[in-house]
């Protein structure tokens, strides 16, 4: 149920976005000014079906110790792509299974595998 308090916790910031700058502050980005933003819809919802496959997905249960899900992608070559594609995976394994999620890529080569490890980041700022 949506409460006057979950409501102000984010409209503030549908109505001053500059309201954020402590998190560029912390970020090193330079001061946001209410101009510099436009909202967006928040539905997160896919309105066309988009097709996403991991390559294998196991759930790992053990009689002792922890569940988790491990995702088993091959990858042959470096792809741009696969940042995003990975992290999507994870984000979706895990929501839908409510488990920690695991992703090992198999490489055949040693460059492949050297870019495969990453890091890889989703972030904002230098």
């Amino acid at each position: 149920m949506v409460t006057a308090t979950h409501e102000a916790s984010h409209r503030l910031f549908q109505e001053h976005p500059e309201a954020l700058a402590p998190v560029f502050e912390a970020l090193g980005l330079p001061p946001p000014a209410k101009t510099d933003f436009h909202e967006l819809s928040p539905d997160t919802t896919e309105i066309r079906p988009v097709e996403r496959r991991a390559d294998t997905v196991l759930m790992f249960e053990p009689d002792m110790g922890e569940h988790f899900v491990v995702a088993v992608e091959a990858q042959t070559k470096k792809d741009p792509e696969k940042a995003r594609n990975w992290a999507y995976y994870v984000s979706y394994l895990r929501a839908k299974y409510d488990l920690p999620v695991l992703l090992v890529a198999v490489c055949r080569d040693p460059s492949t595998a050297a870019w495969a490890m990453g890091p890889f980041e989703c972030a904002v700022g230098p």
